[in-house]
């Protein structure tokens, strides 16, 4: 059975008074003079920096004014990142399953935690197969 995965609606776009108004701010103008390069009143501007939207992409303008190519590319891949495990929290299982899908392809395994994890599960089996019980600490002790 095939599964089908839900993806987070896409974020809003700004107007192109809201992009002005953005790119001023990153060059470093106050909110009066951004108001007035994007055509707009100061208060409005004030009122658009408390917008996660609007405040996420000033971030990202200023980043990459300040930052050389390969930082800016590592802060937008954590950024992606936490939009993945944002969704890990979601209510909807779809989004859950798809955010846990794509977190778990974007980061690298730790081979100490995998074979950690492996020689767990290798003393579970023998375990199993000895017919002792799970939380038998002599052998697991030696073993683990």
């Amino acid at each position: 059975m095939a599964v089908n995965y839900s993806k987070p609606t896409p974020q809003k776009l700004l107007s192109n008074r809201q992009i002005k108004a953005v790119i001023a701010l990153a060059e470093g103008m106050t909110q009066a003079a951004a108001a007035e390069f994007a055509g707009t009143s100061p208060q409005t501007v004030t009122a658009w920096m408390q917008d996660p939207t609007f405040h996420d992409r000033l971030e990202s303008e200023i980043y990459s004014r300040s930052m050389d190519d390969a930082a800016f590319h590592k802060h937008l891949r954590r950024k992606a990142l936490r939009v993945f495990t944002d969704g890990l929290d979601s209510p909807n299982p779809s989004t859950r399953m798809w955010s846990a899908k794509e977190v778990l392809a974007r980061i690298p395994a730790d081979p100490e935690e995998e074979a950690e994890a492996l020689n767990r599960s290798i003393c579970a089996d023998v375990m199993a197969t000895e017919g002792l019980p799970p939380a038998h600490s002599t052998w697991r002790d030696r073993h683990v």
